[in-house]
C-alpha cells in the first residue's frame, strides 16, 4: 500500500524537478534575419527584410522565470511597390530604409525538455529608437516641370524617431550555450503617421524573425 502512494508521489517529484529549468544567467549575443509586414500601407510598400544583431541580459527569477533586457542594432528594408505617387513631381523608388536601436524587455519561463535541450517561452515590450530612415525618389516626367532625383529624409514627413512592439517569443538552448529561437513582434504604435483627414496613412510595423545566439 505505501508502495502505491510513494511511487505516484516520486515521479510527480521527478517531473517537477525535470520541468523546470536554470539556464545560465548572464550575458548572451544575438544574431536574428527578419522580415518586416508593414501594415497601414499596403498600397506604398511591400513586405520587406532586415537584420538584428546585439546582446541580451538574463537575470533568473524564482520558479524558472527570468527577466531579460537586451540592447540590438535593428536594420530594416522595405521595398515600395512600382509607381506609387509620393507628390506630384515624384514617385517612390526602391526601398524605406531605417536603421536605429531596439530595446526588448521580456519577462519568460525556462523548462526542461531533455538532458541538452531547455526552452524558453517569453514576452514584453519592444522599444524602437530610429536613428535613420530614408528614401529615394523617382521624378515624374509626365508632370509640367522635370525635377533631378532626390533622396529624402523620411522623420521629415511623418515617420517617428520611436516606435512599439510587443514581442513574442520561443527560444531553445542546447548544451546551455547554443541557441535558436522564433520571434514575432506586433505593433502598438505607428512607425509613421502622415497625410491629411481625407487621406491619411497610418504604418505600423509587424515582425517575423529567426535568430541564433549564443550564452556566455
Amino acid at each position: 500500500m505505501k508502495a502505491k502512494i510513494l511511487l505516484p508521489l516520486a515521479l510527480s517529484g521527478m517531473l517537477s524537478a525535470s520541468a523546470a529549468a536554470q539556464l545560465p544567467t548572464g550575458l548572451g549575443i544575438h544574431a536574428a534575419m527578419e522580415v518586416t509586414v508593414p501594415t497601414g500601407a499596403s498600397s506604398i510598400y511591400k513586405t520587406g527584410a532586415g537584420l538584428t544583431l546585439g546582446a541580451y541580459y538574463r537575470v533568473q527569477l524564482p520558479k524558472s522565470c527570468y527577466f531579460e533586457p537586451g540592447l540590438l542594432f535593428n536594420y530594416t528594408a522595405m521595398s515600395s511597390k512600382d509607381l506609387v505617387s509620393f507628390d506630384d513631381t515624384y514617385y517612390y523608388e526602391g526601398a524605406a530604409n531605417m536603421y536605429g536601436i531596439r530595446v526588448p524587455l521580456t519577462v519568460g519561463y525556462s523548462f526542461n525538455v531533455g538532458d541538452f535541450v531547455d526552452l524558453d517561452v517569453s514576452t514584453g515590450p519592444w522599444i524602437n529608437v530610429n536613428i535613420s530612415a530614408r528614401q529615394k525618389l523617382l521624378p515624374n516626367f509626365s508632370a509640367p516641370e522635370i525635377v533631378p532625383n532626390k533622396t529624402i529624409n523620411l522623420f521629415d514627413h511623418g515617420w517617428e524617431h520611436v516606435d512599439a512592439l510587443w514581442g513574442i517569443h520561443l527560444g531553445a538552448t542546447f548544451a546551455d550555450s547554443y541557441y535558436v529561437g522564433l520571434t514575432t513582434g506586433i505593433a502598438f504604435t505607428p512607425l509613421a503617421s502622415y497625410g491629411d483627414k481625407d487621406k491619411k496613412i497610418r504604418i505600423h510595423r509587424n515582425t517575423v524573425a529567426i535568430s541564433l545566439g549564443y550564452r556566455f
